[in-house]
């Protein structure tokens, strides 16, 4: 019975006969651009985004967080999205910290520019991947992978010098992985189905339809195989182990 359910599923999901439809990821990302203008004094610019649609932006004079859409705090409630948004807070002024207490040893000239951006995708068939990039004045310089902090060719001695700096803050990056590889999809998750009837008035139909489909085929064959593998344990067991009628 499931899996006559499936091609059902399938047939009406919006955009699901678009093969295209299945193959190009959704993304949730938060982009972060530091401006260093000397050891005291830097300026920040935030904002969020799902895929190419910004959905959040940063007021830079008090750090908050401005939802730009009436669906863009998806599914979480305000505590977690509190919570969230003081764990990258937290993050966001220790990486600038980290800059101007190392600018010296890193052999750093004011003024400069570091961005960064984080977030994770999502594609059919597949895990989340999620995912971190630091260009310094525009090349790439750093990345985050497996929990650990990766410098690129292209920046050189300082990529190197920073990641070391940034991998003995173990704590640290298991709160970043934990956001990248949990709260990230569920929070991506969470826009698509608050922000379904915008995005499919904009002509987001195939990735809503595939990332629903992502999600409630897992559910189904997983309900399907708990309620297999109980009726064979149960015709499996002796008479003497089942319940008696009486």
């Amino acid at each position: 019975m499931l899996f006559l359910q499936l091609p059902l599923l399938l047939a009406l999901l919006p955009g699901a006969d678009s093969e295209d439809g299945f193959q190009e990821p959704v993304s949730f990302q938060i982009i972060r651009i530091f401006s260093f203008y000397n050891h005291s004094w830097e300026h920040s610019l935030g904002s969020g985004w799902l895929g190419e649609l910004q959905t959040h932006s940063m007021d830079s004079s008090s750090d908050t967080v401005i939802y730009l859409w009436p669906w863009s705090r998806g599914n979480f409630s305000n505590e977690e999205l509190m919570e969230v948004t003081r764990l990258f807070q937290t993050f966001f002024i220790r990486f600038a910290q980290a800059f101007h207490n190392h600018a010296i040893q890193w052999m750093l000239h004011y003024p400069f520019e570091v961005q960064i951006a984080g977030g994770c995708k999502l594609r059919f068939g597949e895990a989340s991947v999620g995912f971190v990039q630091v260009a310094f004045q525009g090349s790439e310089f750093l990345s985050f992978q497996n929990n650990s902090w990766l410098p690129s060719p292209e920046g050189g001695e300082m990529a190197q010098l920073v990641s070391s700096l940034f991998n003995l803050y173990q704590g640290t990056s298991e709160i970043l992985h934990r956001l990248l590889s949990d709260t990230c999809p569920r929070f991506l998750l969470g826009l698509l189905d608050a922000g379904k009837a915008y995005l499919q008035r904009q002509g987001h139909r195939s990735s809503v339809g595939w990332i629903f489909l992502a999600v409630t085929v897992p559910l189904l064959l997983l309900a399907g195989l708990a309620f297999w593998v109980r009726k064979r344990w149960t015709l499996c067991q002796p008479a003497s182990s089942h319940l008696p009628l009486e």
